[in-house]
């Protein structure tokens, strides 16, 4: 979680002339509420044209909820947020670490491949079939580091549901007497721990896919 913090550190500052990312050190073994990390920070000041600039370094501790604090939330007190540090002789602006993390979605043209393959899938298809059809012809994400959400589908007397993604990004389509259609389910449904974005819950009925507000 530390490389996060540090990545957007660096977007915040990158056009800064004042603060600048030193250092980062993550502290391994952190259980949830320790703090997982710390930022160091080198700032630079010019107080008047006529003095030399006045340096300083800092260092940021970080949990899961952002900046930790002795007293959680106190981050009006500067001197409970940044701590004071001696600045290393080789102090310099350094690159956050490369996020190498994979990022699924559900690519541009996969509801309609889904649509169409459900349309056209015999009545003795598979859910293994169904699956195998669509990976085969699914649609290349084109964002960095993009890959598309593993598909999974299900049969149950003869309807067929069909999910791929998350809570956050869902995509829900069923075949039954009606035809195909793509479902627009509430994403609170979607979530861990409820229905969530599974191919069951395609063939819920109706009343179970509204939301429950």
């Amino acid at each position: 979680m530390i490389d996060d913090y540090a990545r957007w550190a660096d977007t915040d500052t990158e056009k800064s002339t004042v603060v600048e990312l030193i250092g980062y050190e993550q502290y391994p073994g952190a259980i949830h509420g320790e703090p997982v990390g710390a930022l160091q920070f080198r700032a630079t000041i010019q107080p008047t044209p006529n003095e030399g600039p006045h340096v300083a370094c800092f260092e940021s501790q970080f949990d899961f909820w952002g900046v930790a604090t002795e007293e959680p939330g106190e981050w009006s007190d500067d001197t409970a947020v940044a701590h004071d540090i001696a600045c290393p002789p080789d102090a310099k602006r350094i690159p956050p670490p490369v996020d190498t993390r994979l990022v699924n979605v559900v690519p541009d043209g996969a509801e309609a491949l889904v649509v169409e393959v459900l349309t056209n899938a015999p009545s003795a298809a598979s859910a293994d079939d169904i699956v195998a059809e669509i990976v085969k012809r699914m649609p290349q994400p084109t964002g960095e580091r993009e890959v598309a959400f593993d598909p999974e589908a299900t049969v149950v007397d003869g309807d067929i549901g069909f999910a791929m993604g998350d809570g956050d990004d869902c995509l829900l389509v069923k075949r039954d007497v009606d035809g195909v259609q793509v479902l627009q389910v509430p994403k609170i449904l979607l979530q861990p721990g409820e229905l969530g974005c599974a191919a069951g819950t395609a063939l819920q009925p109706g009343d179970q896919l509204r939301s429950p507000h």
